[in-house]
């Protein structure tokens, strides 16, 4: 119970912090309070800044490097993705929400933008919510090894003027769910990464305290509706700016040690990440009788994710996970020790979370 509530007041390790921001997710899900977009923000910067590292310390040294890092990063993403998205499709099923039946009428779409994380947020009908960012992530990777290169020829100032270029022409031509309207926030961490950026701890928990304090004298305001309420006006500005209070944090945890215990909290996040959709749509498809029926309700709905996300991680992810690191591993043909990242930051088996 200790480290839970670690976790939650000041997560200071890679892979508590990102169960932190899991966990940002649920709470936007559960209270409909808008603040889901900033974690999602951050997960990105952490994603480049992770996959500049093991880029760099492992896939380039591979046969075929780029096709190596694709199938590597698929297997990593899609078997919890598959099965988060057909648990998601049975409940809807249960419930008898129309979205069920929309998503029923399009099995081939459906099917393969979930087996391959790819143009899951262009579907007019998402059975799993969080799995737009999947997309994005998937995306990312088609293209990272090229911004690798970028972020290590160019100054960190050209390389995160050229992500903001990007990023504008493509809110000016096409403002949808693609790479270019979150591609700052993975050169973000692929420069922190190339530069070794340091945030001080000090520095770093008070940009977390400081976005949760803001969160809570939000909700508690008069203004709550137009910035943080479901269907405001001014939530994504408010969530760029939780963003980047956080973001310091994020590189600051970056940097930290993990033990086997964060490592637990690492696959821990992105099984949750998934999970918990399910259960929010039944939470949201039932007629609770009243409050307390609604939050014993809840409580039950947390058990048993909790349970499954720990017999996935178990039966699941963890066995999928050895087998990817093995397969990589036997690809590997030459090491330079100059370009291995610390073992205590971050290989191949670092947890990837969209």
């Amino acid at each position: 119970m200790a480290a839970l509530l670690r976790i939650l007041l000041l997560p200071s390790g890679p892979g508590a912090f990102r169960l932190w921001l899991a966990l940002v997710v649920v709470f936007h899900h559960v209270t409909r309070v808008e603040v889901g977009k900033a974690p999602v923000l951050v997960f990105f910067a952490l994603s480049g800044y992770w996959v500049h590292q093991v880029w760099q310390g492992r896939y380039r040294h591979c046969r075929r490097p780029y096709l190596t890092f694709l199938v590597s990063r698929w297997w990593r993403i899609a078997p919890v993705m598959v099965l988060a998205s057909g648990l998601s499709l049975a409940v809807l099923a249960w419930l008898g929400d129309p979205a069920g039946g929309e998503a029923a009428a399009m099995p081939v779409r459906q099917a393969l933008s979930a087996a391959f994380a790819l143009g899951y947020a262009g579907m007019p009908v998402r059975p799993l919510g969080p799995a737009w960012s999947l997309d994005i992530e998937m995306q990312f990777y088609l293209v990272a090894p090229l911004l690798v290169l970028m972020v290590r020829r160019v100054p960190a100032v050209a390389a995160l003027a050229a992500a903001y270029g990007v990023y504008a022409a493509g809110m000016t031509f096409y403002p949808e769910l693609v790479l270019s309207s979150f591609l700052p926030f993975f050169v973000i961490g692929m420069v922190a990464a190339e530069h070794r950026w340091r945030v001080s701890r000090r520095l770093a928990a008070a940009g977390l305290g400081a976005a949760v304090a803001l969160t809570a004298a939000i909700i508690a305001s008069p203004w709550y509706a137009p910035l943080l309420g479901e269907g405001g006006d001014h939530w994504p500005a408010v969530n760029l700016l939780l963003a980047a209070l956080v973001l310091p944090q994020a590189l600051a945890s970056a940097g930290n040690p993990s033990g086997a215990r964060d490592k637990v909290w690492a696959d821990q996040s992105y099984i949750v990440y998934l999970l918990h959709w399910p259960a929010i749509q039944v939470l949201r498809g039932i007629v609770w009788p009243g409050p307390t029926a609604k939050m014993l309700g809840l409580m039950v709905l947390a058990a048993v994710v909790t349970l499954l996300a720990w017999a996935v991680r178990r039966y699941c992810d963890r066995p999928l996970n050895r087998a990817r690191a093995r397969w990589v591993t036997a690809r590997r043909v030459a090491s330079d020790p100059a370009d291995l990242p610390d073992r205590a930051k971050g290989d191949d088996r670092t947890r990837v979370f969209a």
